[in-house]
Parts: C-alpha cells; structure tokens; sequence
C-alpha cells in the first residue's frame, strides 16, 4: 500500500463521521397547521403518561404511549374547536422553552405559569386555569381547623415553618415563593434544593425529609389523591401573595415571541371554554390522576412493599422492556462503533512525522495527531451528560431537528426515534475518545519484534499494522473494552437528558405516574444489576473462544485453528 493511504483513509472516515450528523433532520421545524404541543407527561393532574388508550388521551409522538390530564382535555378542546390535528411531544420541563425557541413545537400546554421571568423569552396566551397556592404537607403537620374556608395567615405560617425545610419543582412559581416569602424573609427557614418532577418533592414530604410543598392547589389535591394516608393540604390565605404572584398561579399556554397571529387564535377559542367547564375538567382529571396510581402505590409511608414492586413489574412489563432493549441497543452500539472510531483515533495519536515525508504529509500526519489529541482530551474531560446537551442545543441552533424523524410509527417508534439516534451518536462519540486510548496501550504493549518479523518477511507497513499488530492488540484489551460495556450499559442513563427513552427514563415515568419510588428505583437497581451480570459472563466466555484462535487478515473476523503438538 503506498505511502499516506491510511491517512487519507483516517480523514475521509473523520470527515464522513461529522457529516453524518448534518444529514435529513429536516431544516423547517413544524407544519403550520397542526398544533404541535410539548409537555412533560409527568405532572399530574395536569398531564402524565398511560399506557392504553381512552376517550381521554391523545398519543405521544414517537412513541405507542398515551398521555393524559387537564392539559390534554385543553388539547383535544383546541382541536376540535380550531379543527387543527394536535401532536403531542414528551419534553423534560427544563427543555420546554428552548424547544419551542428552537421551532419543535409550536405550543407549550404543560401547566406552566407566565411568570415575568418567563415573559423575556415566550409570549402565553390569556390563562386557562386560574388556581390559588397551598401547601403539601404530612396529615399528622396539618394545623387543626384549618380549611379552605379558614386558611392560615402568612404570620402563622412563618412560625409553622421556623425551623424547617421547604422544597419544590426546579423551575416553577413554588421554588420562588420559598425564596421570595419564606426563607429571604426567616434565615431559620430552610430551602432545599429544588427536584426535577412534583411526585419527587412530594415524596420528600411524605417521608419526612421535607416539612412542605408549595404548588397550585390542583397539584396538592393530585398528590394527596395518590397518598391520602400520609399527605394532606395546608390552605394559606392568598392576601400576602402580590398581584405578580397571582398572576403566577395561573396556567396560560406558551408559544414563541412574536407570533401574535397564534395567540389571538388560541386566546379566541380559550375565550369559548366557560369557566364550568375548565372546573369539570380539572375536576375529572384529578381523579383519573389518583385513579391512575393503583392500588400498587395506595401508600409511600410502606418502607417497601414487595407485592407492590411486583405489581409495577408486571403492569408496566412492556415499557420496562422496550427500555432494556434501548439501553442495550445504546451500549452494544456504542461500544461497538465506538471502538472502530477508537481503532483510527489510536492510529491517529501515534502517527509519526518524519524529516523525509513530503510537505503535504506532514501537514495531514500533524492534523490527524492534533486532531486526535485534541478530541480525546475534550469528550474524556467532560461528562456525557453535558455532551448531550451541547448535541442537542447545538443540532437545534444549526436548525437540525432530530425529534421530527420518525420511523413510521407503530410497534418500532416505541423504540426507534429521532432522540435516540442522537443518543447513539452522543454514546458512540464519548466512547471513542476512551476506546482511542485503551487501543493505543494495546498497539503500544505488543513487542516490537513481531513488526521486525513481518518486515522481514517482504509485509507491507499497513499489513503488518492490521493483520499482525492490531489483533494482538484487540485480543489484549479486550478486558478493558469489556469494561467499556459494562459502562456504558449504566451510563446510557444520563441520556434521558435530551429525552433518549431508554430504561431509567422509562422507569422514572413509572415512578412518577404511580408513585412508589422506592420499589420503581429497586427493580431498576435489579435490570442493570443483571444486565452487567450477563455482559460479564458473555465477555469472559468471549475471553476463553479466543484463546488459541488465529485472525485472518480482516482484524474482526477469525478462524479457529487446532494445535497441533
């Protein structure tokens, strides 16, 4: 093979691997005439995740999954009076308003308040709930006598949380509150960190590591629907709470800056849906919503309860297995392209410039090791989870819309769409930075006499690098790359942050919806448990095939071959 050929070689695949990501995401994000609705499908009872469908349901997008709730009764409101088909899209509430900013949907209709805050980026259309604050707090904490019809004053409750903690939902008017009412006000009042759903802060109450709640009124009576032996409501007098914060326990629909002609249209239908109306919905949406909980989950204050966690098990088997074979789809992918980028990024690094090489050789044997150097340093100095991220908002500023690519819906959607491929990119990118140096100690630890020999024996440079060298190398670390399975099998978990639905993201939909943390996240604990297990057993048995195996030219496949003695 003459001179500079797999450098050439290395830099087409370089270049057709960052292409790639550049292809058939679709440049315009939405169709104007559809209501393309992003919500979090986790917050009850304004919107959550059921698995069959109803007279009250509309699908999820990508998915065979259903959502339900107040806002979906808004949505199929809308629909019918606009006669405009809805999309519902699943989105993690920190990534509503970028997605919308960004043209992936067209609506945020999640129960989110028009905060001043808020209003710097999106414009919301007039309220489609008005709702009131309380309190989630223990039955056994309730105040006597107090009632909807005789709330606690704002003086009272600053002496009923002296010396306690309060939580909320990241990103909502409640975590607000805690600071603007309650700890800004009384240094002895705590504020813990805020946690990423209700049902999480909701469960910190019930278990006593949180004294209170603060949310919309419908959200308490939604999570004491679902715990009624452990959790109650604090009602408070709304007189301390200025006009600003009124306004920010009402729920409006948010859409992009700017776009008044949307707004008018939605404001002139929600002006159609009487106030009788919203109230019977909410009302009949609370219900589903404890209904929605099961008998499986009827109390938090169990410290476990195995029928319980068996009965999630079984109830949601088909979700739980469309997450396992995400994930192994995930890491088997990534590990296994991972490594082939690893094979060139090991090549790349120990590429040597000579005095003789031409101008131009020098020049691409420099960028390849430069290159090299430099992205093993960036994806292992830097979490996955936050290459996720900067992905996806990246895709999304250059106008690649990874959740518009669908595979045609059906059974494949449950696992197949847009955000996964972007997870197979982000998990095989992030392991090839590990496989190019685990390859490299390989390439680096065969002995030099085995090049000498196949010199000696007229082989060419390149034919003895991957014919001689490379398979001695694969074969001596193939622990290690084991081990990069076995990491990825877990670490695929952090990809929920772009709404990869893979097992945890799955399971914490299961958690929220019915409730029983513990059990959901034991049984979670147990799947990747057993998964590693079985990987760990198929390498080492891997390991042993090996042994006594000759490779043909081709690195990656192998002939048995019997000792002769």
């Amino acid at each position: 093979m003459k001179k500079g050929k797999i450098f050439g070689f290395f830099l087409v695949l370089l270049a057709t691997l960052f292409s790639s990501t550049l292809v058939s995401c679709g440049s315009e994000n939405i169709e104007q005439e559809k209501l393309v609705i992003g919500m979090e499908c986790g917050y009850q009872p304004f919107n959550w995740t059921v698995q069959s469908e109803s007279e009250y349901t509309l699908p999820i997008d990508g998915t065979t999954e259903f959502a339900d709730g107040y806002d979906i009764q808004i949505a199929k409101y809308l629909s019918e009076d606009l006669n405009r088909e809805v999309v519902i899209k699943r989105i993690v509430w920190d990534s509503l308003v970028p997605e919308l900013n960004s043209g992936n949907i067209n609506m945020i209709l999640a129960g989110m308040s028009s905060t001043a805050e808020r209003r710097e980026s999106i414009d919301f259309t007039d309220p489609y709930l008005t709702s009131e604050l309380a309190f989630l707090v223990r039955k056994d904490t309730l105040p006597e006598g107090n009632s909807a019809e005789n709330p606690m004053k704002y003086e009272d409750l600053l002496e009923l949380f002296k010396d306690e903690h309060l939580i909320s939902q990241r990103g909502v008017v409640g975590d607000d509150f805690i600071e603007k009412y309650f700890t800004g006000v009384d240094p002895t009042i705590i504020h813990n960190d805020p946690l990423a759903t209700y049902p999480l802060a909701a469960n910190d109450v019930s278990q006593g590591t949180s004294f209170a709640m603060p949310a919309e009124l419908p959200v308490c009576e939604a999570m004491v629907n679902i715990d009624p032996d452990t959790l109650g409501i604090l009602y408070v007098d709304q007189s301390f709470l200025d006009e600003s914060d009124l306004e920010g326990l009402s729920v409006s629909i948010g859409i992009k800056k700017g776009n008044d002609e949307l707004r008018e249209l939605l404001n002139d239908s929600l002006s159609r849906l009487s106030n009788e109306e919203r109230g019977k919905m909410m009302g009949e949406a609370a219900r589903r919503s404890a209904g929605n909980s099961t008998e499986e989950s009827s109390s938090s204050s169990t410290l476990f309860d195995l029928n319980r966690a068996w009965e999630i098990f079984v109830n949601n088997l088909n979700l739980i297995g469309a997450g396992i074979l995400d994930t192994i789809i995930l890491a088997v992918f990534g590990t296994g392209v991972g490594l082939l980028l690893g094979i060139f990024l090991a090549y790349g690094k120990n590429v040597k410039i000579k005095e003789t090489d031409k101008a131009i050789f020098k020049f691409l044997k420099g960028f390849c090791k430069v290159f090299c150097e430099f992205y093993s340093v960036i994806l292992r100095g830097t979490p996955m989870m936050v290459q996720a991220l900067i992905f996806k908002f990246g895709s999304q500023a250059l106008g690649l819309n990874w959740g518009n690519i669908s595979f045609g819906g059906g059974e494949i959607s449950n696992f197949f769409n847009g955000w996964f491929i972007a997870g197979l990119i982000v998990i095989t990118l992030n392991t090839a930075a590990y496989m190019g140096e685990i390859v490299r100690s390989g390439l680096n630890g065969v002995d030099k006499g085995q090049i000498e020999g196949a010199r000696s024996l007229g082989m060419s440079s390149s034919r003895t690098s991957f014919s001689i060298i490379l398979p001695q190398a694969l074969r001596n670390v193939l622990p290690t790359i084991g081990n990069e399975l076995i990491v990825n099998i877990k670490d695929s978990s952090v990809l929920n942050v772009i709404a990869v639905t893979e097992l945890y993201y799955r399971m914490m939909n299961i958690a929220s919806t019915t409730y029983a943390f513990l059990e959901a996240y034991l049984i979670l604990a147990i799947i990747y448990l057993l998964l590693t297990l079985l990987a760990t057993g198929i390498l080492k048995l891997a390991e042993k095939k090996l042994d006594g195996v000759k490779f043909s030219f081709n690195p990656f496949r192998f002939l048995r071959r019997k000792e002769s003695f």
